[in-house]
Order: structure tokens, then sequence, then C-alpha cells
């Protein structure tokens, strides 16, 4: 589904298993964040397919944080595309979610990740992401702004009237409060979560954050 140039949102809706939204952004070096489970995928290569686009074509893939709903799928791509996470879920990848992986029936990601996201910029082809260290649904979450566009890809850090889960190995919900109120200062357009519901238009995002950080925190 293309929300504008360029930019595209694949999001799963189904009551039966759980995915992530995932996000193609064309370019100089097409990028796609959060590919989500290997068995799923082909919902996104046909989504894609829909709008002219090919998932071979990848050339880097990003990821919001470790859980296996948004990562699992990196291992269809080969070595050559470059895959990215932050720091601390890379740690927490190796040790902690081990677990997570077992109970949900998933494979480890086998393949390695050669960009180590950290607080700053990241300069993707002809786009520049700005990456923001969210921790609270799980130690390394990060989220991606872009901008230019004035796009938040905010992972599960914030979500439509929601906010990610705790109870999951790492989680904090004093860093989530935290994480999401630096998050409501940004300048944004377009709230694109990694579940549900998308928001556009600057008003129902701030009104989204308040209600949030009034009724949760």
């Amino acid at each position: 589904m293309r929300f504008f140039e360029d930019f595209y949102v694949y999001p799963w809706a189904s009551y039966e298993e759980n995915n992530c939204n995932t996000i193609f952004i064309d370019g100089k070096v097409p990028v796609l964040i959060d590919p989500g489970h290997t068995h799923l995928f082909h919902y996104v290569v046909e989504g894609m397919a829909v709008d002219g686009k090919v998932a071979e074509n990848v050339k880097v893939i990003l990821c919001t944080h470790g859980h296996p709903d948004h990562i699992e799928a990196i291992d269809r791509f080969d070595n050559d595309v470059l895959k990215g996470i932050s720091r601390e879920e890379y740690e927490y990848l190796r040790d902690g979610y081990k677990e997570l992986f077992i109970m949900t029936g998933c494979q480890m990601p086998k393949k390695p990740f050669k960009i180590l996201l950290k607080e700053g910029t990241i300069q993707v082809g002809d786009k520049t992401f700005r990456v923001i260290v969210t921790p609270g649904h799980s130690p390394g979450s990060v989220c991606l702004y872009w901008e230019e566009k004035k796009v938040l890809i905010s992972g599960d850090t914030v979500f439509y009237m929601g906010v990610g889960r705790t109870d999951l190995f790492g989680g904090n919900i004093e860093a989530l409060a935290k994480s999401i109120e630096r998050l409501s200062t940004l300048d944004i357009e377009y709230l694109i979560p990694g579940h549900g519901e998308m928001l556009k238009g600057k008003k129902a995002i701030h009104k989204n954050f308040k209600l949030i950080l009034d009724e949760y925190f």
C-alpha cells in the first residue's frame, strides 16, 4: 500500500496469527523495515508485487527490535543484503531472546547483522533517518524518524491508542514511559506503528500521544 512517493506499508491484520506491519522505502538503496515472520512474508511479497515492487531488490533491512514477529524473515535474504538492529538488541538476540524464539516456535536468525544501530542519523542511499533509541518494550528498541517527510516508524513502542507490552524479557514500563515522552515532542505527520492502525495528521497524532501518556502512565 503506497502512502506517498517511495513509501509503502504492508500491514498485517489477523486475529489468528501475529505478525508486524512491514515498511518498504524505495530509492537508490531500497530498504525494508521489520520483515516479520518467515512463513508470512509471502504477504509482503504479494503486496509489493501489486505496487510494482520486487522484494529481491531490497538492499538494506532495518529492524526496530529483535522479537521474532519482526525479524524472523531476515534469513530469507542472502548476505549481500545488509541487515541492521540496535547494539542492545543484538546482545539480547545472542542471549535473552532464545527462550522467546523457542516458545513461539520460531528460528533464531542465522544471517549476521552487519549494521548496529545507535542514537543518531543513518544514511541509506538518498534517504536520511534519525535513529531514536526507545527502550521499554524491549531493552534496545529503536524508532526511525524520517524528518524530511515527518514520518515516525515506531515499532512496538507506541501504537494507535496503545503501547507495547513490557512483560516480555527485558521489558520496562518506566523506560517505556520516558521513550514515549521523547517521541511525543517530534513533528510527526505520519505515525507507522509495528502493529495495528496507522495515523495521519499532526492533530490526530498529538491527541494519541496525550491519551497514552494520560491513561497508561
